[in-house]
């Protein structure tokens, strides 16, 4: 009986590790996760700039806004009206113009420490202004105030006297010039899809007859001012704003804006 010596065999495998198990694939997994949080941290870099950028341009307008309502003309043609009243001994009406002037200078003050304030209390600041306005111009015009009850009563906050410039235009160069004393200035405010808007209407002469009596650079400046406060505040590229002739019978009878404020997106609201 022949004996076969047992013969052992001999394998040598060779696993080959799987796509995801390879060190070129953790290399482009490590570059792709550095790639991927270098991008997310770009992008929040520069969300944080944008930001910063918009307050500081909202800070800039709100303090070139406050010089603009505290202009000297403005100041000097109170003071000539209180100086006036005094010169012709009418003591009650240069008492009465004494008072609301300084209310509505301490009024503008304390809300230039603030971006946004109470609807409610820039409503009288407005009004402060407007009463100034009809005893220096003795009569010339009335202004009637609309004002929904949800407005005020939902504690909207909006930039202080953002309104004004339009209302001064109404009254300087609309009003101001009509024949008579019968002027209207009024002033409604309702709320919206997204926030308020304010509707300034006068029956004065009118955009075009009184760009051709007058031509202000210091108008047109508060103007394209109040046009930035307005897009800034409701993060836009063209501000809600819109100026229209008030027609009767075909002829131009006065001047309508609508200003609309996303109230609900105020980046600065302060509880």
């Amino acid at each position: 009986t022949l004996s076969i010596p047992a013969v052992e065999a001999v394998y040598h495998l060779t696993v080959s590790p799987k796509w995801y198990q390879t060190f070129l694939f953790k290399i482009v997994l490590a570059l792709a996760v550095l790639g991927a949080t270098y991008w997310v941290m770009r992008i929040r870099v520069k969300s944080i700039r944008s930001q910063a950028s918009v307050k500081q341009k909202i800070a800039e307008t709100e303090m070139a806004a406050l010089k603009a309502q505290m202009n000297p003309h403005f100041m000097f043609n109170c003071i000539n009206s209180i100086d006036a009243f005094i010169y012709s001994n009418d003591k009650y009406n240069a008492t009465l113009y004494l008072n609301k002037f300084a209310k509505l200078l301490r009024n503008i003050l304390e809300h230039s420490k603030e971006n946004v304030v109470p609807l409610s209390k820039d409503i009288e600041t407005l009004k402060m202004y407007i009463e100034l306005e009809e005893l220096r111009y003795e009569g010339k015009f009335n202004t009637l105030f609309e004002i929904a009850d949800e407005v005020l009563t939902n504690e909207v906050r909006v930039p202080p006297l953002i309104v004004q410039p339009f209302v001064e235009n109404a009254i300087l160069h609309g009003l101001k010039n009509r024949a008579g004393n019968d002027g209207i200035l009024s002033i409604k405010l309702v709320t919206g899809n997204d926030g308020i808007e304010y509707s300034i209407t006068d029956n004065g002469i009118g955009r075009q007859a009184a760009g051709k009596i007058a031509s202000s650079k210091l108008s047109s400046y508060g103007m394209q001012m109040t046009f930035d406060r307005i897009r800034l505040f409701n993060r836009e590229e063209t501000p809600s704003v819109e100026i229209d002739d008030v027609l009767h019978n075909g002829v131009v009878s006065g001047t309508r804006v609508k200003v609309r404020l996303k109230t609900t997106i105020s980046p600065l609201s302060r509880q």
